[in-house]
């Protein structure tokens, strides 16, 4: 597969152009790769996925980063900061490819004016790309990967998140959630919904495993009976799976497995022998949810964000003729968190190190995303979830709901 790739100078990024190409994600075509800069230019690197189910908050996503960095006049630390974007694909249907991440994380990390990378965008693909770019001390921001093992243990127990850290400091920042706070706002929602039992539906995803262990976890903790069953694209019988399920008759059901048509086709199977128990499910189906079901997302209603992250949304759909998902705002304050580390990076604004630890926590974040508390691990201290709901092919916002206090929280 031949990598997309483009990159943006400085004194490109701040021409009125480049809002246009923000916003439509037209900027990312094919290219040759870019020379190291002679300039003394700093690059921050993104990798995001041009096709396939995370297309459409990719460039969202990559909108957001750009208008950052053209806020910032494509500076920082006193230094031209330029934008190079790379291709994350797994082909039309799979959300992203591996080795596609662990080259875009390789060729950062070997970039020695690379001050930082930012990615991945969902679903675990920074499980590839944490290891690579921790072996060469570069920071690394993901606008929306909240795999919980990234920064913390699961409830029960395992490995811990360590092994993604081969150098032993922590280079890893995220701006959403961990999911496994979504799991605890699952848990709760479905016990609010009437469940005394719930059934677990995963695939085979990193992603899809990792919350159900997540969801088992803490449904035992809550005294709430639970069983897993899974999806398997090698077991072409999505009936025999509901049939399962149903055997069990549970008081929900809680599904983690990724968007795509052997989700769709379990979940209209379980909506036929289960036309009564709510169906529930992970942010992991947000790019292209099935009928039917009830799920949450760390991207919140566009109404929910404050008047600085309105102003950006309404420039990016001007510039675009279109609206622009809040999917841009997780781009922008990635971008933002790099280039306010490299400003307090102060006379080492090149220097990798020197960057890390000015971007580590503990401190308290106020940007575009609102006011937050980043932890030492990489986590934020916000735990609210867009709560939705999909049927007949639209998708309605149910309000936001929060992971510790339980209970939704309606739109205004």
């Amino acid at each position: 597969m031949r990598k997309m790739t483009a990159t943006y100078p400085a004194r490109w990024l701040a021409s009125l152009a480049l809002l246009v190409l923000a916003a439509t994600g037209a900027g990312c075509g094919g290219g040759d790769d870019p020379s190291p800069p002679r300039d003394g230019a700093l690059t921050i690197y993104s990798s995001l996925p041009r096709q396939g189910i995370l297309a459409r908050a990719a460039g969202a996503v990559a909108a957001g980063q750009r208008l950052a960095l053209a806020d910032a006049r494509g500076r920082a630390g006193g230094r031209a900061v330029r934008l190079v974007e790379l291709d994350s694909a797994g082909g039309e249907d799979g959300p992203w490819d591996p080795d596609a991440i662990e080259e875009n994380a390789r060729r950062a990390g070997e970039d020695q004016s690379a001050i930082a990378y930012l990615g991945e965008l969902d679903l675990g693909g920074s499980a590839v790309s944490v290891p690579v770019t921790n072996a060469e001390g570069l920071l690394q921001v993901t606008p929306g990967d909240g795999l919980p093992s990234l920064t913390r243990t699961a409830p029960s127990g395992g490995e811990p998140p360590v092994r993604y850290y081969p150098e032993g400091r922590r280079n890893f920042i995220r701006v959403v959630p961990h999911a496994g706070l979504q799991a605890q706002a699952l848990v709760a929602w479905a016990r609010e919904r009437g469940a005394r039992s719930i059934a677990i539906v995963r695939d085979e995803s990193v992603f899809g495993r990792e919350l159900a262990e997540w969801l088992l976890d803490l449904a035992e903790r809550a005294r709430l009976p639970a069983e897993t069953e899974r999806i398997s694209a090698e077991i072409d019988d999505h009936e025999a799976v509901a049939r399962d399920v149903a055997e069990r008759r549970p008081g929900a059901v809680l599904l983690t497995a990724l968007a795509g048509r052997d989700t769709d086709l379990t979940v209209a199977a379980l909506r036929r022998v289960l036309p009564a128990a709510p169906l529930l499910a992970t942010s992991a189906v947000a790019p292209d949810p099935p009928d039917g079901v009830d799920f949450l997302d760390p991207r919140l209603p566009a109404r929910e964000y404050g008047a600085a992250a309105g102003r950006i949304l309404r420039r990016l759909e001007r510039a675009a003729g279109a609206p622009v998902g809040p999917a841009a705002l997780y781009g922008y304050e990635a971008m933002r968190l790099v280039l306010d580390a490299v400003d307090r990076a102060g006379a080492r604004p090149g220097d990798r190190a020197a960057v890390l630890r000015a971007a580590a926590g503990p401190r308290p974040v106020d940007d575009v995303l609102g006011r937050y508390f980043l932890a030492p691990d990489g986590d934020v201290s916000t735990s609210a979830f867009g709560a939705y709901r999909s049927e007949r092919g639209r998708v309605r916002a149910l309000g936001v709901r929060s992971a510790e206090a339980g209970g939704t929280r309606p739109p205004p």
